[in-house]
């Protein structure tokens, strides 16, 4: 079996709306990529290779064998680029956390030598047919079919879906039409590239950040600040023009919608008539998610994992809804390696995946009292209980990645 190539870029969404082919990311985001690069060891099998763009921690590698994990073998990205013996090796597929015109220039003398079903497959180019299908514009107008098309109560009405607007003037009708409204860039993620309204900035900073983000992107998108119950995610998996589902995540995200943490199951405490609510409406949303992307360029012009957020909330009358597709992920995501953990949990443990990020501390130092105070335990080669970093726990690093497993 030849390997996969696994590779981390969580700024795929803006290198795409960058365009360049030689597009670099500001140095936080770089060093952010950079610290978390071994993060696909996780999707990875043990046949295939994860580049990482930081140094190799043998340490961090050594210990995660032998708690008992099979893992890929790490390569440092610079150094396999330039040597001709790995570059000549054959391989399977390329598997970058998420594709840009950027990502296709930097593995274009790794292609050749991969299999020829990734060759002929739509991921091995780019075309611009491309970036208007990673766009929060396709999620919109996804959204708006789904709702149009379905006479099902728990959905939302039209008034929830986005509004595409190119002038402050545009900005401001949309946001005066409800209580709460957010902004947001096209091509962002993780909650980066949103502006809620109302905020305690004045309306000349405001206008600071509208104005960027149309200047960088060309246009937003305005649409009502719901009043949420909880996030979740639907993972689903294309290839060959077949749309599979993978699994259902929830995860948290602060006051301002940015990313917090996956929960490694979907045993998620909520009130009982939420959680009758999506018991009773999941196989639905599920097949309403899988008919809209199968309609779609996911189809035809993307392989591999995809994201879809969602958002159950309720309305000023209190009636819980479903918003099906907040947004549409064509990339892995942190659900996705939410659902890869969950084989390495013992029966009975739940737990949660997060991002640390200190300007100050270290994840080294964080990782260190965390050990101490939640020691890991595993049974039968299960993790029951206890903290595990699942990137290098670095003295030099300001970003980690690490799961909390408790028993329930």
């Amino acid at each position: 079996m030849l390997p996969d190539i696994y590779f981390f870029n969580p700024t795929c969404e803006t290198a795409i709306a960058n365009g360049s082919p030689y597009y670099t990311a500001p140095s936080r985001l770089r060093n952010f990529e950079s610290d978390l690069s071994y993060l696909p060891i996780w999707l990875a099998e043990e046949k295939d290779q994860v580049l990482v763009q930081g140094r190799i921690s043998e340490d961090f590698e050594l210990k995660l064998k032998v708690l008992g994990f099979q893992l890929p073998e790490v390569f440092q990205l610079d150094t396999v680029l330039a040597d001709p013996v790995w570059m000549g090796r054959p391989k399977g597929w390329l598997y970058p956390w998420g594709w840009s015109p950027a990502t296709v220039q930097l593995f274009r003398e790794v292609a050749p030598v991969c299999l020829e079903a990734y060759r002929s497959s739509a991921i091995a180019g780019w075309n611009p047919s491309h970036k208007s299908l990673y766009s929060r514009v396709t999620s919109m107008q996804l959204l708006s079919d789904i709702i149009e098309n379905s006479t099902a109560n728990w959905l939302p009405d039209l008034s929830t879906v986005p509004v595409i607007c190119t002038t402050h003037e545009e900005i401001y009708h949309q946001i005066n039409l409800s209580e709460r409204a957010v902004v947001k860039s096209p091509w962002s993620s993780s909650g980066r590239g949103l502006l809620l309204f109302p905020n305690p900035d004045s309306k000349v900073k405001n206008n600071e950040v509208l104005s960027g983000m149309l200047k960088q992107q060309g246009f937003v998108t305005v649409e009502p600040w719901q009043d949420k119950v909880v996030d979740l995610s639907f993972q689903f998996y294309s290839r060959n023009g077949e749309i599979s589902y993978m699994g259902r995540t929830f995860f948290e995200t602060d006051g301002k919608g940015r990313y917090q943490r996956n929960f490694l199951t979907d045993r998620v405490h909520l009130s009982t008539g939420v959680n009758d609510f999506l018991d009773e409406h999941h196989s639905d949303v599920v097949d309403l998610l899988q008919k809209a992307l199968q309609s779609s360029g996911y189809r035809s012009l993307y392989e591999g994992w995809i994201g879809i957020d969602a958002l159950v909330f309720k309305t000023e009358t209190g009636k819980i809804k479903l918003q099906p597709l907040v947004e549409i992920n064509g990339r892995f995501t942190m659900g996705a390696i939410a659902l890869r953990m969950r084989k390495h949990l013992a029966p009975g443990s739940n737990g949660f995946l997060q991002i640390f990020y200190s300007k100050s501390g270290n994840f080294f130092d964080f990782c260190r009292k965390q050990e101490l105070a939640k020691p890991l335990e595993i049974i039968a080669g299960k993790i029951a209980k206890g903290f595990l970093p699942i990137t290098p726990p670095l003295a030099d690093h300001h970003f980690g990645a690490y799961i909390e497993v408790t028993e329930e």
